[in-house]
């Protein structure tokens, strides 16, 4: 897989989304209070279908696998 800027190749970060675990700290019901542990684990990394922003000039990338 790889981004490409369509502004400029030489833009070479990008934002996109993964699925990460957290631990929370929740009351009786369940219901979030705070995060205890940011991510513990990443059930799903960066993905194809995904939109990737340039982190440089905000455009959305062109990602191939």
């Amino acid at each position: 897989m790889k981004a490409i800027c369509p502004t400029n190749p030489k833009h070479k970060t990008f934002i996109t989304t993964a699925h990460v675990q957290q631990e929370w700290k929740v009351d009786e019901h369940g219901e979030f209070i705070e995060v205890v542990h940011e991510c513990l684990d990443t059930t799903h990394g960066p993905d194809i279908g995904n939109t990737w922003s340039c982190t440089e000039c905000f455009a959305e990338a062109i990602v191939t696998d």
